[in-house]
């Protein structure tokens, strides 16, 4: 397994950089062969024209008489060729496929279709073959001689080797090698500048963020392109999480500390007051005051607590399906002893079919445990508390307690409230547990009076939809 500090972090520059010289230099290598091509294609014109007039003079020079054919050789048609003076010149002259004069193991013609024989042939035919081991070029000529019958052909084959012509597509090629090498280098370099202004952005991300100190959580504002925009709009969304997580923690900080102070004073007080009375009966008194006072600041601590982990767990925990039948039962079962010593009892009844919903179980656990304890030490001794698990998605729990007057029905779910009717002395903070588990998995908590008196809580969930 790679440890984060083994991480290899390649960089991105050089690879954008190597890749686009690859691209490059594939084109140049395509255009290289395309020039190659074009200065060889050049220098062919450019010394065909003189073999094709050499082979033409050449064909002027065959003769026919009474004694056969006979070939004056012109020396202006070599003159010609002289141009190149490091080239060697072959021929060969056939009449009706036999040689009459010349190199007969010159290289025949590549095969070609077949064409309708013309009384004059306007120009030579030129083609590339290989002859003693040099490449040669050769103009090949193809006259008829009308004076008898039947009608002679007449082949004039003129080579030539290459040298003159591969210096002239050499030197052709050269200054364009050059040219595109030199454009090469040089569009790797703009490349570069492109490519290091392009990741610029990033640069001023990073640097704005080091020079930052941890305390400040305000929005980044970088004159970025549009292409960098959801980047930075992503870190001042985190930012943002992160300022709103900061100012929770500080205010349930804030809350907590002055919550817990009431409390850790009026124990204080008992413990000095049961230490100084003489008499048994109230020192009794006192210390049964003491154990309940311990009672609620452990479930205060509890519920701060929760709230902490709830907190983490809402920011750093993917939603799973969560079946509402078998979790509501278990939390049923878990409470019921508790409830049994309160003398209140649970009646549970789940829905025909498993609800399925998506969440956090634990989450969900500590909502469903918050209602219930509220139900049950708000119930009068030999209450009756039900959880029935809705069809379609919800829960339904119904208490037989003094209920929530109308007015307070909205702020009981504020942090630290505790009710002006209630006989039970909590935490304040159950119902607002509740209230941000069920908007966490887009819920909502709807409290009603029970008949004829009591509380009913309902939470309605929204059907396969994540928090």
């Amino acid at each position: 397994m790679t440890t984060p500090g083994r991480l290899r972090h390649p960089a991105l520059r050089r690879r954008l950089l190597a890749l686009s010289g690859i691209v490059l230099a594939a084109l140049a290598l395509l255009a290289l062969v395309l020039m190659q091509g074009y200065a060889r294609r050049t220098a062919d014109r450019s010394y065909d024209m003189m073999l094709g007039s050499a082979v033409l003079q050449l064909g002027q020079s065959v003769r026919h008489s009474s004694r056969g054919f006979a070939v004056d050789l012109p020396v202006a048609a070599f003159a010609t060729l002289a141009q190149a003076p490091n080239d060697r010149v072959f021929y060969r002259i056939s009449v009706n496929g036999e040689v009459l004069t010349g190199y007969g193991d010159l290289p025949a013609p590549p095969p070609r279709a077949a064409t309708a024989r013309t009384l004059t042939q306007p120009g030579p035919d030129f083609f590339n073959a290989a002859y003693r081991g040099e490449p040669i070029r050769v103009a090949r000529l193809v006259r008829l001689n009308t004076e008898r019958l039947p009608q002679d052909e007449i082949v004039i084959e003129l080579a030539q080797t290459r040298l003159a012509r591969n210096a002239m597509a050499e030197a052709m090629l050269h200054p364009a090698l050059e040219l595109m090498l030199a454009v090469l280098a040089a569009a790797l370099g703009l490349l570069w500048l492109g490519i290091y202004y392009a990741f610029r952005p990033f640069t001023m991300l990073a640097r704005a963020l080091a020079r930052r100190s941890p305390k400040d959580l305000t929005p980044l504002a970088l004159p970025v392109p549009k292409e960098t925009l959801p980047l930075l709009d992503t870190i001042n969304h985190f930012i943002a999480r992160q300022q709103a997580l900061l100012e929770r923690v500080e205010s349930y900080t804030s809350v907590a500390a002055h919550q817990l102070r009431t409390p850790l004073a009026s124990l204080r007080a008992l413990c000095e007051n049961a230490r100084d009375e003489t008499d048994d009966t109230r020192r009794q008194q006192l210390l049964a005051q003491l154990v309940e006072q311990c009672d609620q600041l452990s479930l205060t601590v509890r519920h701060l607590l929760n709230q902490a982990m709830l907190d983490h767990r809402f920011h750093s925990r993917e939603p799973e399906p969560v079946a509402l039948n078998d979790l509501t039962r278990r939390v049923c079962l878990e409470l019921a002893v508790q409830a049994l010593r309160r003398g209140v009892e649970l009646a549970f009844e789940p829905a025909p079919a498993e609800q399925h919903i998506q969440g956090d179980a634990f989450a969900l656990t500590q909502m469903l445990n918050n209602l219930i304890e509220n139900a049950v030490a708000h119930s009068p001794e030999g209450g009756l508390v039900e959880i029935r698990v809705l069809a379609g998605g919800g829960i339904c729990i119904r208490d037989q307690g003094p209920g929530i007057p109308a007015h307070e029905k909205d702020r009981v779910f504020e942090r630290f409230y505790r009710g002006t009717a209630s006989r039970h002395h909590g935490s304040g903070m159950g119902m607002a547990i509740a209230r941000d588990v069920a908007e966490h998995h887009h819920a909502r908590i709807h409290l009603a009076d029970n008949v004829p008196h009591g509380l009913v809580v309902e939470i309605r969930f929204e059907p396969e939809v994540s928090p």
